[in-house]
């Protein structure tokens, strides 16, 4: 079998991966709350691992080295975590995995809230953004819902994968967002988004996606900003 049958394949069996996820939370109705919980949050951790395999580009591509035995400095493929995981368990799991030769590392930083000083006030700009910004994807939980404007504007240019699991994520220019329907795991998708990141997505994983946008808040933004702005002349 040549190499595109070989790819062809080996795509094959990760959307069957995907495909078998989407029902898997329906599973298992009557584990306690805390398990059902760790069981949501293993199988949206496992879309997110997924998900580096059908996107490329952006803070994805391999770093060009002079010399082949150079280490490549866009090692290990970095998850970072913001905000407060309903399972932290679930994201623990990463460490010692793989996509392709690329070692996978998790960092976690703490949401916006967890910030706030004695008198409650809580950040416009979170501290870390810098080591933010190195990250390859970074998955914003639930409890970052009110601060999305806060952080998202900030990665737009960064190269990496931005995944929620918050309402309306894709509106505020997120990438890819997780949610459930019919007790199932789904996801949507803001191409926009990804153009900005320099981000492609793979059409086998579009076509996965129970919806997709073209067009977000900050592309129009962008446009009507107009001569002399950072929109389009």
């Amino acid at each position: 079998m040549g190499h595109n049958g070989m790819s062809d394949v080996m795509q094959r069996r990760r959307l069957q991966v995907l495909c078998a996820m989407l029902i898997a939370v329906s599973c298992g109705g009557a584990a306690r709350a805390d398990e059902a919980l760790d069981r949501e949050y293993r199988i949206k951790a496992a879309f997110v691992y997924n998900f580096l395999k059908f996107v490329e580009g952006g803070r994805f591509a391999p770093a060009r080295v002079k010399n082949k035995d150079e280490a490549d400095p866009n090692n290990p493929l970095v998850i970072g975590v913001l905000g407060v995981p309903p399972s932290r368990v679930a994201f623990e799991e990463f460490k010692g995995k793989q996509i392709g030769s690329r070692p996978l590392a998790v960092r976690w930083f703490q949401g916006f809230e967890e910030l706030a000083d004695k008198d409650k006030n809580i950040p416009e700009r979170h501290p870390d953004l810098d080591r933010i910004k190195v990250c390859h994807v970074l998955f914003l939980c639930s409890s970052e819902r009110a601060f999305l404007p806060r952080i998202l504007p900030h990665l737009q240019q960064s190269g990496m994968l931005t995944v929620g699991d918050v309402p309306l994520f894709l509106e505020a220019g997120g990438t890819i967002n997780l949610l459930i329907e019919e007790k199932k795991v789904r996801f949507e998708i803001n191409l926009a988004a990804a153009a900005r990141a320099r981000l492609v997505i793979r059409s086998s994983l579009l076509r996965l996606a129970v919806r997709t946008i073209e067009h977000d808040p900050f592309e129009l933004k962008k446009d009507e900003e107009g001569p002399g702005g950072a929109g389009r002349p």
